[in-house]
C-alpha cells in the first residue's frame, strides 16, 4: 500500500498481467483481450490484488496470500 514502484518492478508487474487473458463477450462471441494495469490506482496496489483495466471496465486482479 503506497508503495513507490521502481521503474523496472513496475514495467515487470505490467508484463505479467498483459500475459494474463481475459475473455469478454459481446453477446455473439468471445474473444481473449489482454488486462491492463490500472497505473492510476497503482498507490492502491495491495500483497495480494492489484487494480486492473479489462474489456469490461475496473477490475481487480487477486491471487493467493499465505499470510
Amino acid at each position: 500500500w503506497n508503495y513507490a514502484w521502481p521503474d523496472d518492478e513496475l514495467d515487470k508487474l505490467r508484463e505479467i498481467i498483459e500475459a494474463i487473458r481475459y475473455w469478454a463477450s459481446d453477446g455473439a462471441t468471445e474473444e481473449p483481450h489482454a488486462l491492463r494495469l490500472d497505473e492510476s490506482r497503482i498507490r492502491e496496489a495491495d500483497e495480494a490484488w492489484v487494480r486492473v483495466i479489462t474489456p469490461d471496465g475496473p477490475g481487480v486482479l487477486v491471487w493467493f496470500n499465505s499470510d
